[in-house]
């Protein structure tokens, strides 16, 4: 009896011990595929995962989220990762405002925009029929007006104006800066570790009071919750329920511990 317990801590203690290899078949997955779920679920916090894990028995989930979890703690310490979050931070990284222009700047541009618009329908002109020339010199009287109209507009309200945007440039710069500022504390360029430490707790926190013994009941031939609360949860919190509960419970534990270490 003592041989056979002896031998049976033994065996867990090495699947426990295993690597991914030892499960990309039942995953029916490869490592790139899992590489881009780690890379997927670190970007957008999303907790997806291979369909095909669904379907893996329960009593080797445990040992298979442990497996998965070390190949995602060494990716994650990787320099490709690393590539992939600086990528990633520049993609969301705040970017500068564009800056109101003056009075006069914005005035010259939509004068030349009227100009060019003039010309266009000019060079139109002189190369229409007879039978189109009238309707041609509508178009060409009234756009002439408008020109000309905007060229003797009344500027006596732009110096106020321009102090508007002035000040509405400074506190758009100013706003920029806090958060750009903020963004690089947060997210700094080649370390991820608050990334992860971010995506880690999210994880933790969407998992903690999943109910594995809630009931299902069927309706219009899907599965839902006999509990309608348990049926307005979140995705996350169903998606932890379908894992199950080795699963989960083992995913939490690693998470836990990945975290004390960062």
């Amino acid at each position: 009896m003592r041989r056979v317990l002896v031998v049976s801590i033994v065996l867990f203690a090495l699947t426990l011990g295993a690597g991914i290899d030892d499960y990309l078949a039942d995953m029916k997955s490869t490592k790139k595929q899992v590489e881009d779920f780690i890379q997927s679920n670190f970007r957008y916090g999303s907790f997806s995962y291979p369909s095909a894990c669904s379907i893996i028995p329960s009593n080797k989930r445990a040992a298979l989220v442990r497996a998965v979890g070390e190949y995602a703690r060494t990716f994650v310490e990787s320099a490709t990762f690393k590539k992939i979050y600086d990528d990633f931070r520049e993609e969301q990284k705040p970017r500068a405002p564009e800056p109101m222009p003056m009075m006069a700047d914005s005035r010259k541009k939509q004068l030349a925009e009227m100009k060019a618009a003039l010309a266009e329908q000019e060079k139109a002109a002189a190369k229409a029929p007879a039978d189109q020339q009238a309707m041609y010199k509508d178009i060409l009287a009234s756009l002439r007006k408008t020109v000309k109209d905007f060229e003797n507009a009344d500027t006596s309200q732009d110096a106020e104006m321009d102090k508007y945007m002035q000040d509405a440039n400074r506190t758009a710069t100013e706003d920029y800066g806090k958060k750009l500022a903020e963004y690089e504390r947060d997210y700094p360029k080649g370390d991820p570790r608050p990334l992860i430490k971010k995506r880690l707790q999210a994880f933790l926190d969407a998992t903690k009071n999943v109910d594995f013994s809630a009931r299902l009941v069927k309706k219009d031939k899907v599965m839902v919750f006999a509990k309608e609360e348990y049926e307005n949860k979140d995705s996350n919190w169903k998606l932890a329920f379908r894992a199950g509960k080795e699963a989960t419970e083992a995913g939490r534990a690693f998470a836990q511990e990945w975290l004390k270490g960062l």
